[in-house]
């Protein structure tokens, strides 16, 4: 899935105002989780994705099936956003539970600590320092 197909299905689901910059911070947020949590990446090795005119082509770091985490996190930052805190306990429920889904899943295929860039290199991306 593209930068650009995970806020195309987010707001074919769920309408909301938000600009695709804004949606692309969001992104930002969740892979960052995805890279330190999972991927096990020093903070400072973290990659972050830029405008989303230069980005919206990118892809994301997560494959199908466990991809659906980028949109239940979108949906769940727009539930935030536009203060509706109930939907955002139950957004953020589903992408905690999809989240987790990839964490044993990604545990159980890979051995994280002994890392294997070739899952997670990405050859539109580059690590900032």
């Amino acid at each position: 899935m593209t930068v650009k197909e995970a806020i195309e299905k987010t707001d074919a689901i769920k309408p909301n105002a938000f600009d695709n910059d804004t949606k692309v911070g969001w992104l930002n947020e969740v892979e960052g989780m995805v890279q330190t949590q999972a991927l096990l990446f020093a903070p400072e090795e973290v990659i972050v994705y830029g405008a989303y005119s230069t980005c919206k082509n990118m892809e994301l770091l997560v494959q199908p099936p466990h991809d659906k985490l980028y949109t239940a996190y979108l949906a769940a930052m727009i539930d935030y956003a536009n203060g509706e805190y109930n939907r955002y306990q139950n957004t953020y429920q589903m992408f905690n539970a999809h989240f987790g889904e990839f964490m044993r899943w990604f545990a159980s295929v890979y051995r994280p600590a002994d890392t294997h860039p070739e899952f997670y290199e990405n050859e539109y991306m580059e690590v900032e320092t």
